[in-house]
């Protein structure tokens, strides 16, 4: 996902106005601009550096801790299941930081369809259709950590 993110920034920015508009009120017209060169910048900083970021810190959290805070806790973080569960919360984790660099994308997106209007007009429709996205996501990855951490049937 990462790749997908650097890759799709940065073959669109090129597209982006000298100004780019970042910043829209509810209306959804322009009110901040920046350079388009800070612009790719910091897009790709949120894109991939805090997705790489938010991972490092969950796996340097999970990796030898032995009060995780999880359901069913005291079956899960028995000593022949423990390492499982570390595994398991590192690896989503991973996914954790693939749907924000995929937020992250769709974002640059979005602003980069605002900046092809004159004047830039970002659409209120296409970030009601990212949120619920976000939303849908959210729920999928939550409801996984709570599928994995149910106590099995004996």
């Amino acid at each position: 996902m990462l790749i997908v993110a650097a890759a799709t920034i940065t073959e669109t920015a090129g597209q982006m106005p000298a100004l780019v508009a970042v910043h829209f009120d509810q209306a959804g017209l322009a009110t901040s601009f920046i350079l388009r060169a800070k612009y790719r910048d910091y897009v790709l900083l949120f894109a991939i550096g805090l997705p790489i970021l938010l991972v490092a810190l969950m796996a340097a959290s999970y990796w030898r801790a032995t009060n995780l805070k999880v359901p069913n806790s005291d079956y899960w973080l028995a000593p022949q299941r423990i390492s499982d569960a570390r595994t398991f919360l590192i690896a989503h984790g991973v996914w954790l930081g693939c749907i924000f660099a995929g937020l992250m994308t769709f974002i640059h997106l979005m602003v980069l369809d605002a900046n092809r209007h004159r004047p830039p007009v970002l659409s209120n429709q296409t970030v009601f259709v990212g949120l619920v996205a976000l939303l849908g996501c959210m729920m999928v990855w939550i409801g996984t950590l709570m599928a994995r951490f149910r106590r099995p049937r004996s």
